[in-house]
C-alpha cells in the first residue's frame, strides 16, 4: 500500500512541476519578441537565478547585437524534440535557420538557451 501511495504522489509531484508544451511555446513567444526588440533586460529577467550567474546581462547584449548583425530578426520556431530537461526547436531567421534549445525550470524561467546551426 505504501508503494501505491508512494507511486500516486509521485506521479502528482511531476505533473504539477512539469512544463507543458504552451508553457514553452509562451516562453518562445517573449523570447523573440524581446530578441527582435533588442530588449537584454527582458530576457536576462526571464532567465533562472543559475543561468543569470553565468550568463551576464553584458553577455545578452553581446549576444543580441552579434545574432541580429548576422542573423537577423527571429521568426517562427516548430517544435523538433525533447532532449533531457529542454526542448529543441527550428527557428527560422531572416537570413539563416538555428535549432534553438530552450529549458525551462518549475517556476517558468529559463534554465538553457542555446542556438546551434541547422
Amino acid at each position: 500500500m505504501k508503494k501505491i501511495l508512494s507511486l500516486i504522489l509521485f506521479l502528482f509531484l511531476q505533473i504539477s512541476f512539469s512544463q507543458t508544451q504552451e508553457d514553452y511555446q509562451q516562453k518562445i513567444i517573449e523570447v523573440t519578441d524581446a530578441y527582435n526588440a533588442k530588449d537584454a533586460g527582458k530576457i536576462f529577467n526571464s532567465f533562472s537565478p543559475q543561468l543569470q550567474s553565468t550568463f551576464t546581462i553584458e553577455k545578452v547584449k553581446q549576444f543580441l547585437s552579434e545574432n541580429q548583425s548576422k542573423k537577423g530578426p527571429m521568426g517562427t520556431s516548430s517544435f523538433l524534440l525533447d532532449e533531457d530537461k529542454a526542448k529543441r526547436y527550428l527557428t527560422e531567421f531572416e537570413n539563416t535557420s538555428m535549432i534553438l534549445i530552450l529549458g525551462l525550470s518549475p517556476d517558468k524561467k529559463i534554465t538553457k538557451l542555446i542556438l546551434e546551426d541547422y
